[in-house]
């Protein structure tokens, strides 16, 4: 069983306020002048949250109950007990979100419905996961009185409602409100959305961080000030914040400075197949470097994340013939970086269009050679099932499952190596890379879909 590191250690250590995150996210569709920004980035760097195969995050999308659950769990860093299984009728044997749902309901932090169901697809409310956040992170939440039912005033909230009370401790543990959930009404039966959901976390998790500072002498309205100036302030800078983009030609070599930690971007094309070979080099400090196939409506499913060793980000990637976007982002202010990307002879399976077939059951082994980045694997799943993508070593060796626009996938989370999964009929994509180890060493590994 995955042991959850608990984020609220993160937080006590380095309280999420605008600027103190490890590192910064990519998403095209998430802005740094999003309201859910900061909420994102924080629980994105903690590895609560993930972003979609194709780059995005999709702030707008729906929330299932199972994967909302097992979000909270993450980001408690509780780990669900193996042997709660078999908890309700239509939690599916063996799936992905089976011990989260039953340990959630052993411990009295779920119910099901009367009819003896779950519905772990079903669009979590916005007063559910109240509820959900409530019991999961341990908060306390007391029957009101009838003058404390005035401090939630919506005129769609019942004062009699079974969850006014939880709707009531949120507002005072200053869980609420978040940005667009403000006004006279508060739409209680609403599905919530990735963005809200983000947020909602993100405050929960800082609520026992903001109580240890209670005895401080700022007061509330001075804090919600202080805060609500901090918003303004950036938001000025952010207005100017969107990444440079530049436009070159394949093969290039080039270089330049950061604007502050603003990402940097170039797009090239590519006329024909070819497998290039892009190092990023920064002056000072850490890069990142991420390679994404462009569509008319934006980043495609593939993508190509970078070897990071030192000061230095390595790509070497078989590419078809398209439009490309390559990201860079820096660790220190101000850096200067250089960039060069040209043609590389590979060893025949380091893209998309090089992956080897991955079949059930059938073991394949395989070498990083030196210089050797990544291996690619791809399978097809004809109708939904139970399965695990299995690596060996995983202390030196990574990999990554994509699923291609043919795999509907619904929540947070979808298919991790080394974890079992019920796997959505579909295209997938499996990038074996080296955890930790220098390009310059061979590194032999296993692979099997079991």
């Amino acid at each position: 069983m995955r042991r959850f590191r608990s984020v609220l250690a993160v937080l006590v250590a380095f309280p999420l306020t605008v600027g103190t995150a490890a590192a910064s996210i990519f998403f095209p569709d998430v802005p740094v002048s999003s309201v859910h920004y900061q909420a994102i980035e924080a629980l994105v760097n903690a590895g609560v949250i993930d972003g979609n195969p194709d780059g995005t995050f999709q702030p707008e999308q729906l929330v299932n109950r199972a994967a909302f659950l097992k979000m909270l769990y993450k980001a408690k860093g509780k780990v669900p007990d193996p042997s709660s299984v078999r908890c309700f009728r239509d939690v599916i044997p063996e799936s992905w979100y089976e011990s989260f749902v039953c340990d959630a309901a052993a411990n009295g932090y779920v119910n099901g419905y009367p009819d003896g169901n779950f519905r772990p697809a079903q669009e979590v409310n916005r007063v559910e996961a109240l509820k959900m956040i409530m019991t999961v992170f341990g908060i306390d939440v007391q029957e009101i009185s009838a003058e404390a039912k005035d401090v939630v005033k919506f005129v769609d909230v019942s004062t009699s409602a079974w969850y006014t009370k939880y709707l009531y401790a949120a507002y005072v543990k200053e869980i609420l409100p978040i940005p667009g959930q403000e006004g006279a009404r508060f739409y209680p039966e609403s599905a919530l959305l990735r963005g809200e959901a983000a947020a909602y976390i993100y405050n929960a998790l800082n609520v026992e961080f903001f109580e240890s500072r209670s005895s401080s002498s700022q007061t509330s309205s001075e804090r919600a000030l202080s805060e609500s100036e901090g918003a303004q302030s950036e938001g000025s800078e952010q207005s100017s914040s969107a990444a440079n983009i530049l436009s070159v030609s394949f093969p290039f070599e080039t270089g330049g400075k950061f604007d502050g930690k603003k990402p940097f971007a170039y797009v090239f094309d590519i006329d024909t197949p070819t497998t290039a070979f892009t190092e990023v080099t920064a002056g000072t400090g850490k890069i990142s470097c991420r390679l994404y196939l462009l569509e008319e409506s934006g980043f495609a499913d593939e993508y190509f994340l970078g070897h990071q060793e030192g000061g230095s980000c390595y790509l070497q990637t078989a590419l078809n013939a398209g439009s490309y976007q390559l990201q860079l982002q820096p660790t220190v202010a101000d850096a200067t970086f250089t960039v060069s990307s040209a043609v590389k002879q590979g060893d025949g399976n380091d893209g998309f269009r090089e992956a080897s077939r991955l079949y059930e059951r059938i073991p394949q082994t395989a070498v990083l050679g030196l210089d050797d980045l990544h291996d690619w694997y791809s399978f097809v799943v004809p109708s939904e099932a139970s399965m695990t993508v299995e690596v060996t070593n995983p202390l030196e060796i990574s990999c990554l499952v994509y699923a291609m626009a043919d795999v509907d996938l619904f929540g947070f989370s979808g298919p991790e190596c080394g974890q079992s999964y019920s796997y959505p009929p579909g295209t997938y994509y499996v990038a074996v890379s080296r955890a930790v180890a220098s390009k310059l060493s061979r590194k032999t590994y296993t692979i099997q879909l079991r």
